[in-house]
């Protein structure tokens, strides 16, 4: 009988001890872990929604900016062509090419090349 209740006492021991512990996790995970997942996710939510807005609505078009590179293109060959009409008669339209090309893009040397040629 004594061997029955040591048995019994060590196993009944054991479970109450098995439930004390696991309650305990599971009261650490709803009152601690889990309010500070949400937090966490609001302020994810958040944050990115505010990237959105920042960044606007609208994306970038790939459209939109190939567009606007065809209208420059368009503008500049344009400028070409009146400047070509506008140079002296000793202008040398060849040696004006060679000079923007080579000017890659900086103003101030576009604007010099226009001047010499």
């Amino acid at each position: 009988m004594d061997i029955l209740r040591n048995l019994f006492g060590n196993l009944t021991s054991g479970i109450i001890r098995l439930a004390v512990t696991v309650g305990i996790l599971a009261a650490a995970y709803f009152f601690i872990v889990k309010p500070v997942l949400n937090t966490t996710d609001n302020a994810i939510d958040s944050a990115n929604k505010s990237l959105e807005r920042s960044f606007g609505t609208k994306g970038v078009d790939i459209t939109d900016i190939s567009g606007t590179i065809d209208d420059v293109n368009r503008q500049v060959q344009r400028q070409i062509r009146r400047s070509f009409k506008t140079a002296k008669k000793d202008g040398n339209p060849k040696r004006l090419v060679r000079c923007i090309q080579h000017a890659r893009g900086d103003v101030a040397m576009i604007q010099r090349c226009t001047v010499k040629f």
